[in-house]
């Protein structure tokens, strides 16, 4: 046990020996400054914030800042740095190889199973001072020696430190006795200390370091500036109604330090929009598998290699003066007047007068809400446009402890609008109440929760749906209205055709399909209403009735209309679509043309067009029908020429009578051939003439048009 201590003891020593060349990195008492505080923090809507620290630096100093593992991405794409009168010269971080591959470079190591023995043995050959009691040796390890004993059927080891002294003296030491060990060679120090650092920091991996490099002369401002993902901040809304004051808007941002750092009177600035994010890890260490070449495929290469000079590209950091209107400007001192919020409960309220703030009961009657709310809160946050986007910027310094929340009041304004009854189906199929916004403000008002009042009671809570700009409009709805109904009815029917035009053969034939839909609305209440109907907006569908819309938001049309006490309107939506049919005229039939004929939707144009078609279609008819019959009477004289043929093979030829029966059946024949022949002229006729018909119709098909 006593050996085990001392060991440790001495490793201990030998690790944390205050001699200049055991330290890497280290800074002197002179430069290590404090990490600047956090003096500005910008929150987004897509999930990341900027931070800003700005602190005081003097003549070379190095910055170190800590962040979690998951961070780095985000800094290394990010972070910046400026040095008022000074350079900044680096920006190192903790790598995140992997052990193994921190060691690669590094020849000792530090063993976890008898460390300082299997430590001393790697230090062969290294000039180191070892103190033994009072006296102190100084030399080059020549090894460590064991030494084993036997005492009691026991055999305990023991270690001897070999010192080939200044002298030429060689001096075993006796490792128990040694009560430190100093080594005096600067780069096996600045290894071990090397390898502890790794070790340590390993032992933490969700923290990493950055430090920042900076020179100069003298005391300076410095600026530090970074991204790192935090949540999102966001909106909520008081809004208090009233039948004799103008509408009151309170709004508050909620806020979230998730940081293991306080933020104490800090800026803050509230960024509406969503500009675009992404990540790229910078931060792994990426070792790419390289090919291995042989040297002797390269010597043919030797000769034909080209001396393409040498190219060297030095960016030097811009020098910042520390100018007094710079500085001034940069270290602006805040008013004392101004209150600070913070998330602590001491000071909850920005610029608020003491003498606003009364105990229960203690107000007047005659005072309202939204005064009293007015009064004891005032926004701290002004509205700037910064790009494309909106942001709330602090008046006032606030302050957030480390895993807190605040919210902070950025809106108090008075709001043009008015109470109304809302509709729309996709929402409810009942009447609402609701608020009709017109944002009067020159703020812009991000989407968020709205908590509706009426004097003291609450009625309904509401949403702002999307941020709305200044002039923009909103309903907010907040309740299911009990005094007024509305009853919904729909049908359709197609409108008789209207147009018809021709293109390439086809008859196009134009119709409206008519959409209605008609709102009941029932008011059983003495009081009378306006209401806002939001109506679907159908697609290829155009609005007939009413002839105008109010607005049109969202595949809706919103309609204004007046609900009387005690009354029943219906307000009615028309809305039509134009439909095609085509009709193919080639596949028309004659008495389908004839019904076309008499249609009004067709011009005079398109109906002499229509009786040229009939009259060819009469044509080809006609030919159809000559050559029918002419096939019928073939196929007649075929069966009959078969039944005097046979008729002729039973007749006896030297028999008179029969003779004579014989003559007469081949003077039948002898027509039946000549009328075959005429009848099968007529058919080829017949068929040409309807092949020329047919061209021409289609020519006729084809060529017509009319829009």
């Amino acid at each position: 046990m006593l050996k085990k201590i001392a060991m440790t003891m001495l490793l201990t020593a030998v690790f944390t020996s205050s001699h200049p060349s055991m330290t890497v990195n280290a800074q002197s008492s002179k430069d290590k400054e404090k990490t600047p505080p956090v003096k500005k923090v910008v929150l987004y809507k897509h999930g990341m914030g900027y931070f800003e620290r700005i602190g005081r630096v003097k003549d070379d100093a190095t910055i170190t800042l800590d962040f979690k593992a998951d961070q780095m991405q985000d800094l290394l794409t990010s972070l910046f740095a400026i040095d008022y009168g000074g350079k900044i010269t680096s920006i190192g971080y903790d790598s995140k190889d992997p052990i193994h591959k921190q060691l690669e470079n590094i020849l000792i190591r530090v063993q976890e199973d008898a460390a300082l023995t299997q430590f001393i043995t790697q230090l062969k050959g290294v000039k180191v001072e070892i103190k033994v009691g009072i006296e102190t040796a100084c030399g080059s390890i020549l090894g460590i020696e064991p030494i084993n004993q036997k005492m009691d059927n026991t055999v305990l080891t023991s270690y001897k430190v070999v010192l080939l002294r200044e002298d030429g003296a060689i001096q075993p030491f006796n490792l128990l006795d040694v009560s430190s060990m100093r080594i005096l060679d600067e780069r096996i120090q600045e290894d071990l200390q090397r390898i502890l650092d790794i070790y340590k920091n390993s032992k933490y991996t969700d923290r990493k370091q950055i430090k920042i490099q900076t020179t100069g002369k003298g005391e300076r401002n410095i600026k530090i500036g970074y991204l790192i993902e935090m949540p999102i901040w966001k909106t909520s809304y008081r809004l208090i109604l009233a039948e004799d004051a103008k509408p009151y808007l309170q709004g508050w941002a909620i806020m979230e330090n998730p940081t293991d750092e306080d933020w104490n009177n800090i800026d803050v600035s509230f960024v509406a929009g969503n500009p675009i994010s992404f990540k790229m890890d910078l931060y792994t260490s990426y070792y790419p598998i390289r090919p291995i070449i042989d040297l002797g495929s390269l010597i043919p290469l030797v000769s034909s290699l080209v001396d393409l000079g040498k190219f060297a590209a030095e960016k030097e950091l811009e020098d910042y003066k520390d100018k007094p209107e710079l500085r001034a400007r940069k270290m602006k001192p805040r008013a004392p007047a101004e209150k600070r919020v913070s998330a602590d409960g001491e000071n909850r309220s920005c610029s608020m007068d003491e003498g606003l703030m009364f105990a229960p009961g203690a107000l007047s009657p005659s005072i309202k809400m939204s005064e009293m709310l007015s009064q004891s809160i005032s926004a701290i946050a002004t509205g700037a446009q910064i790009g494309e986007l909106f942001a709330y910027e602090s008046k006032a310094p606030i302050s957030v402890s480390r895993r807190q929340a605040a919210m902070v009041p950025i809106v108090s304004e008075n709001i043009d609008g008015s109470k109304t009854l809302y509709h729309r189906s996709s929402i409810s199929p009942k009447l609402m109440n609701a608020f009709y916004l017109t944002n009067s403000s020159k703020l812009t008002l991000e989407a968020g929760p709205v908590n509706i009042f009426e004097g003291s009671t609450a009625v309904g809570e509401g949403l702002f749906r999307q941020p709305l700009q200044p002039q923009m409009k909103e309903i907010i709805h907040y309740a299911i209205e009990a005094g007024c109904s509305i009853e919904t009815t729909s049908k359709g029917e197609p409108k008789p055709v209207h147009k018809a035009s021709f293109v390439n053969g086809v008859m196009v034939l134009k119709q409206y399909d008519i959409r209605e839909n008609i709102y009941k609305c029932i008011n059983k209440t003495p009081k009378g209403f306006t209401l806002y109907i939001d109506h679907p907006r159908f697609s290829d569908y155009t609005l007939i009735e009413p002839v105008k819309f109010d607005e049109e938001i969202a595949g809706h049309y919103r309609f204004k209309t007046d609900l009387p006490a005690g009354k029943t309107i219906e307000f009615k939506v028309r809305e039509q679509k134009e439909i095609s049919s085509n009709i193919y005229l080639q596949n028309q039939s004659m008495d389908q043309i004839r019904f076309y004929l008499t249609q009004d939707y067709l011009s005079k144009k398109s109906k002499v067009f229509l009786e040229e078609i009939m009259r060819c279609m009469n044509e080809i008819a006609e030919q159809e029908r000559i050559i029918t019959e002419a096939g019928k009477e073939s196929e007649k004289l075929a069966r009959d020429q078969d039944r005097y043929r046979k008729n002729m093979g039973i007749l006896h030829p030297n028999n008179p009578r029969e003779s004579e029966k014989r003559a007469e059946y081949l003077e039948r024949l002898t027509n039946i051939e000549t009328r075959l022949e005429n009848l099968d002229q007529a058919i080829r006729e017949a068929t040409d003439k309807q092949r020329k018909i047919r061209d021409e119709l289609n020519q006729k098909i084809r060529g017509f048009t009319e829009e």
